[in-house]
């Protein structure tokens, strides 16, 4: 199970990078990065299967269940990850709506070095869930701290 929560982890990284600035000589692919973002929420959601069918976890699939729909941020990170999955939910999202990801906040810097140079783009984005605004690197650090209280609690 830890090794679900760590690839949820490297995702969450790359959300941070994104934040801070992406440096390229060769262009940015803004929909590669949309798919790192989302690629974050599908990846820990995921941790809930690894943490039922791991071999050495007596973990019951309602108590996974209950814990998640206890805490908003595993809500909204169920519901896009399901939403993404099957295109459409097909069952009662748990958040109440199913929850977006906005278009991202953008800024590029252009840098010379030398004979070349290169752009740093810096990208936010937020998800909107029954109305109210989440900033999506919080939303995602929350997620990741919940999961290790779970999964380490006695």
């Amino acid at each position: 199970m830890m090794e679900q929560l760590n690839r949820a982890k490297r995702y969450l990284s790359r959300i941070e990078r994104l934040y801070a600035g992406v440096f390229s000589s060769l262009g940015h692919d803004e929909e590669a990065y949309f798919d790192d973002v989302l690629s974050f929420f599908i990846h820990c959601h995921h941790v809930r299967d690894w943490a039922l069918h791991q071999d050495r976890t007596s973990m019951k699939a309602r108590d996974i269940d209950a814990f998640i729909d206890l805490n908003e941020p595993l809500r909204i990170c169920a519901d896009l990850a399901n939403g993404s999955k099957h295109c459409k939910l097909t069952r009662t999202p748990r958040s109440s709506h199913q929850p977006t990801i906005s278009e991202p906040q953008t800024h590029y810097s252009t840098w010379l070095v030398g004979n070349g140079g290169g752009q740093v783009l810096q990208c936010s984005y937020s998800v909107e869930s029954n109305g109210q605004p989440f900033d999506v690197q919080e939303l995602a650090r929350e997620c990741i701290i919940l999961w290790e209280q779970f999964l380490t609690a006695p």
